[in-house]
This record gives C-alpha cells, sequence and structure tokens, in this order.
C-alpha cells in the first residue's frame, strides 16, 4: 500500500512539473496543430486511393471513346442532324438528376452532339424536357468518373422497378417511378423514340467498363404513375 501510495505522488508530482513545459510548448503551435488534424480526413484519403485505384482498372479513357462514341451508336445518331440549341433551359435552371439510393447526382447539361457527355449527364436534344409529354432521354458516361464522385452512371445498373428519380431544378422537383430496365445493341434508336407518356429514360453502357450494349433504365412521371 505504501509503495503504491509513493507512485501516485511520484507520477503526481512529475504530472504537475510536466503541465507548464507542455503548455509552453502545444499552446503557441495550437493553431498548427489544430489544422493539420482537421486536414486529416478519413474519408477523403479513402475516396482519393479508391478513385486512383479504380482508374487504374479502368479502360483508357481515349479507348473509351472511341468506342462509346461510335458513329452507330445511339449517342451518335445525330451526327446527320443539324440541331442548334437557342437556348439551354435545363442549365438555365441549374437542373440536376438525383438517384439518392445508388449515390447517382449531378447536372443535366445540353448541346448538339454527346461531347457534353464529358461535362454532365447529358440531355438527348431532340427528346422531350423533363416534366412535358413525351421521352425525356438523359444519357451518361458509365466510368469516365469513379465513385465515390457522384457524377456518374457508374452504379445505375443497380436501380431497381420502383425507384424514385429525381429531377431537381430552380423551377420545380419531379420525380419519376423505375418501371422497366433493359439491355439493348449500341444502335437501337427505338429507346430514344418520342411518347405520348411522361417518360424518363436514362442511358448508359453495359456491360461495366465495356461499351459493348446499353443498359437501359425507364421511368414514368410520379405524378401520373403512382403504381408499378
Amino acid at each position: 500500500m505504501e509503495k503504491t501510495k509513493k507512485i501516485t505522488i511520484s507520477f503526481l508530482l512529475i504530472l504537475l512539473l510536466l503541465t507548464p513545459v507542455l503548455f509552453f510548448i502545444i499552446y503557441p503551435n495550437y493553431n498548427k496543430l489544430l489544422l493539420a488534424l482537421n486536414s486529416f480526413k478519413i474519408y477523403d484519403i479513402t475516396k482519393e486511393t479508391s478513385v486512383k485505384i479504380l482508374t487504374q482498372i479502368s479502360p483508357p479513357k481515349d479507348t473509351y471513346k472511341e468506342q462509346v462514341l461510335g458513329y452507330t451508336s445511339i449517342e451518335e445518331s445525330l451526327s446527320n442532324t443539324n440541331i442548334v440549341l437557342d437556348r439551354k433551359i435545363l442549365e438555365d435552371f441549374n437542373t440536376t438528376i438525383l438517384v439518392e439510393n445508388l449515390n447517382i447526382q449531378g447536372e443535366i447539361v445540353q448541346g448538339e452532339n454527346s461531347q457534353r457527355m464529358n461535362d454532365g449527364f447529358w440531355h438527348f436534344p431532340t427528346s422531350a424536357l423533363p416534366g412535358e409529354r413525351g421521352n425525356a432521354v438523359i444519357i451518361g458516361h458509365r466510368f469516365m468518373h469513379l465513385p465515390p464522385r457522384k457524377d456518374t452512371f457508374f452504379n445505375l445498373e443497380d436501380i431497381k422497378i420502383g425507384e424514385k428519380i429525381n429531377i431537381i431544378s430552380n423551377s420545380g422537383n419531379l420525380t419519376y417511378i423505375v418501371v422497366e430496365t433493359k439491355v439493348v445493341e449500341p444502335n437501337d434508336i427505338s429507346v430514344i423514340t418520342d411518347s405520348d407518356d411522361y417518360k424518363l429514360t436514362l442511358i448508359t453502357c453495359t456491360p461495366l467498363w465495356t461499351s459493348e450494349k446499353r443498359f437501359v433504365v425507364t421511368a414514368k412521371l410520379d405524378k401520373l404513375y403512382k403504381k408499378v
């Protein structure tokens, strides 16, 4: 008991002596230490590492473009059509697409050709605008950007019937309900034809890491289509 008491007292005395020393050492550098601790974010480190690994196993970007942007593909079916967009309405209203369960979220961009897919989810220019009667078509890259980035259709094949797809803009929000998924040939333009319904079609490449075929998601506007 006496020995334990002596050890405790000695420890307290040492701590008492060290406290002011540690204070004068740490306090002047407190701000630097705090910034260093704040910069050490495990999520950011994990994200950076995962992107590096996935990027290494993905095909070269040039090869991807050569395959995906072939002239017989759905995306390039406009090659012989002269389209001029007088106004990019979706961009003016900061329109984005959100599929929360799949970690998909990003800007919907507009343009006369598929090169705009490099900037975001591309609204096919001859299709209806989201919320209008007809077939609103949005086409996006599968692995140009990789998770944990959200502006990619990398996870699109995991979508389920009944899933909600939200179109969010400054003019209001729309909710579509997924009613069908399918795989088609890359030149099957039937999936982008117009419709009398209020429909949304999402298109990306499949299987993963290839542009062999197209994965197509069909959804209908929730206001008009309550049941799946």
